[in-house]
């Protein structure tokens, strides 16, 4: 038997890094079952090895072929060195960054990633798990996720930009089924607030949850609008913070829950999100080789 793999691909701002956690604190009963685990260490989960460093839009064919047999050694050598593993793998990162949704670009180089995946994996996935989100509740998480680090100078032009996309969720899952090629697809909605072990029963659905525990501390907090308004004038001014003295700045202003209005979609703008989200949802029930749960 080759490896196997389950894999949970994001999407971002769905609860992916709780998730994450909840595989680490579990980590010893997920071995006794027979499962190695693997996520990438960021958003406080430090203890990740996952480092595959897939195909960006700017890579040419040798570059994407490149960075295919780079991820093959990764798994192979340092992830899931016993050929019969069973892995579960989870990172948001799979399809690609935010950054491309200010320019209306919706994960541009989402083929060539989940193709270099499934070269890397020396076969189809098991299982997939992913985790869809209403587009307008989305994008503002997303940017103002961005706001964080960097500074963002016009929110109207994001919104125009996310608005204009020509693909969404339908589009990259029917990628993530005709490449890698799962026995179940699996499509969760974020609104339904499914607990972190209830999406792992989707995922692996042989697996015994009964011994595993739900995480005791939860992660990535974000920003209200006046840490967003704070870090903004840092970033403005061209100064760097460390990401201890980030969480510290979002952390000390977590009581003031004050709305600026920092990053709001106009009442027309929220209806065609939600629009849009429901034709999807639609449309992914009807598909062939997906579970809409």
């Amino acid at each position: 038997m080759a490896r196997q793999y389950h894999l949970h691909l994001g999407a971002h701002r769905t609860g992916s890094s709780s998730f994450q956690l909840c595989l680490h604190e579990n980590q010893e009963s997920l071995w006794q079952q027979g499962y190695q685990i693997a996520f990438p260490a960021r958003d406080g989960v430090r203890a990740g090895q996952l480092a595959l460093r897939l195909p960006a839009p700017r890579h040419d064919r040798n570059a994407v072929q490149e960075r295919a047999d780079a991820a093959r050694r990764h798994l192979n050598e340092e992830i899931a060195k016993d050929p019969h593993q069973q892995v579960i793998i989870s990172e948001e990162n799979t399809l690609g960054s935010m950054v491309h949704f200010q320019k209306a670009r919706f994960h541009p180089a989402s083929k060539q990633r989940l193709s270099a995946l499934r070269h890397a994996m020396e076969g189809p996935a098991v299982s997939v798990l992913f985790v869809v989100r209403d587009y307008g509740a989305f994008f503002r998480s997303c940017i103002r996720k961005r706001m964080e680090e960097t500074y963002e100078r016009d929110f109207d032009a994001a919104a125009a930009a996310y608005l204009a996309m020509n693909r969404g969720w339908v589009e990259v899952l029917q990628e993530i089924r005709d490449i890698l090629q799962p026995s179940c697809l699996v499509v969760v909605r974020h609104e339904d607030r499914f607990k972190r072990l209830e999406l792992l029963q989707h995922l692996v659905p042989q697996l015994d949850i009964g011994p595993l525990s739900e995480p005791r501390r939860s992660l990535n907090t974000s920003a209200t609008d006046r840490a967003l308004l704070e870090l903004q004038t840092i970033h403005r001014k061209g100064e760097k913070l460390t990401r201890m003295a980030r969480r510290k700045l979002i952390k000390d202003w977590a009581h003031d829950r004050e709305t600026l209005g920092l990053t709001e979609f106009t009442s027309r703008e929220k209806k065609a999100f939600s629009i849009r989200y429901e034709r999807d949802l639609e449309r992914i029930s009807q598909e062939p080789g997906m579970v809409l749960i």
